[in-house]
């Protein structure tokens, strides 16, 4: 079997470069004892291409829990008892944890919700949370909310 990790030095941390399907399955599967060098290998590429810096991000969940989907990893679906509790926050909450979050020196606050993609009522929340965030705080706010469609992307 070819060195892959030698692969990889080659294709990401000197070219710039991806690595194929296959290379990537044979990283998967390399042995426990080859994962210090994996992650030497990572930090390398890491410090090269990004630098030292890194962003911190905070994040909050909207809506926790009771998602309809049937997702066997997860502890938000409603579909398997979970000490997860369903909750929803309401604006006032998504303020102050954002506030909370610029606090801690963080540059992005971003919002989750456990849902395969928004109802209207969770883009309503999510367009006016976001509104009153930005009037009173000043940081960068990213969202997860599942699968979109374009006019809600456009949104």
């Amino acid at each position: 079997m070819t060195d892959v990790l030698q692969i990889a030095r080659d294709h990401v941390l000197e070219q710039g470069l991806g690595l194929s399907e296959e290379h990537l399955v044979q990283i998967l599967q390399l042995p426990d004892e080859q994962i210090p060098e994996l992650l030497e290998l990572a930090h390398a590429v890491r410090m090269k291409w990004c630098g030292p810096e890194v962003e911190v991000e905070g994040i909050v969940s909207l809506k926790t829990g009771g998602c309809p989907e049937d997702c066997h990893f997860c502890s938000q679906s409603g579909q398997f008892q979970s000490p997860v509790r369903s909750v929803w926050l309401n604006i006032p909450e998504l303020v102050e944890a954002a506030k909370e979050t610029a606090k801690t020196g963080a540059s992005e606050f971003c919002i989750v919700a456990a849902v395969r993609g928004p109802d209207q009522k969770l883009m309503d929340q999510v367009r006016e949370g976001i509104k009153a965030i930005q009037a009173e705080v000043d940081i960068n706010i990213a969202c997860s909310l599942g699968m979109l469609t374009q006019a809600q992307v456009d949104e």
